[in-house]
């Protein structure tokens, strides 16, 4: 999925179909809307790199990777200023240049002084699939560690901010998506949930 080439049916699909499992599934009430940012982002990682729980541990792991000369990316979703460790390991993080992607999720964002940073629609899979590979891509390089602001929405304020609504719109003025083809994709998704699937 590249800025000059829409994503193929087959591509979205897969996309659509992981954002319906994650929405069924157990995820967590609060974080409901935020699908695309949780699929586009990890579709955009690789295999040795890591999601980190908190900025300390974060700082910790890419410290690892770059003594053992491995070419991660240690993501870390920050909420608050106020985060244990995060003003110190953002420091370290810049002063050492290490590969971390520091990431928050909301309606207003802060970019902390001397880190680069980026915003993206986080209703929109394919813009934070293009901004978390345009993000990760100077880390794992070397580049030292990037924030990406993800903007979100209340469902409840603003239901055209869903991101499946959005995916599955986008692919129905492609002609890449019908009602048929949806009633499939969530039968599959209800299948491989035990029956539930919620859409909207």
């Amino acid at each position: 999925m590249t800025g000059r080439h829409p994503a193929t049916a087959a591509q979205r699909t897969e996309l659509l179909h992981r954002m319906l499992l994650l929405r069924g599934g157990d995820q967590d009430p609060a974080h409901r809307g935020e699908e695309a940012i949780t699929v586009g982002l990890r579709s955009t990682l690789g295999p040795g790199d890591t999601v980190a729980d908190g900025p300390v541990l974060a700082v910790e792991l890419a410290h690892d990777d770059v003594r053992r000369h491995r070419p991660a990316v240690t993501v870390c979703f920050v909420g608050d200023e106020a985060a244990p460790g995060l003003t110190t390991s953002l420091g370290q993080a810049i002063d050492d240049r290490l590969p971390v992607l520091f990431c928050c999720a909301g309606r207003h964002g802060t970019d902390p002084d001397g880190l680069p940073a980026g915003t993206v629609d986080g209703a929109d899979i394919e813009a934070v699939t293009r901004a978390a590979l345009t993000a990760v891509h100077p880390v794992r390089a070397g580049a030292g560690p990037r924030l990406l602001h993800f903007r979100t929405y209340a469902l409840a304020d603003s239901p055209r901010h869903d991101p499946i609504r959005i995916l599955a719109d986008r692919m129905r003025t492609d002609h890449q998506l019908d009602d048929n083809a949806l009633a499939a994709i969530e039968k599959h998704v209800a299948g491989q949930l035990g029956g539930r699937v919620r859409r909207g």
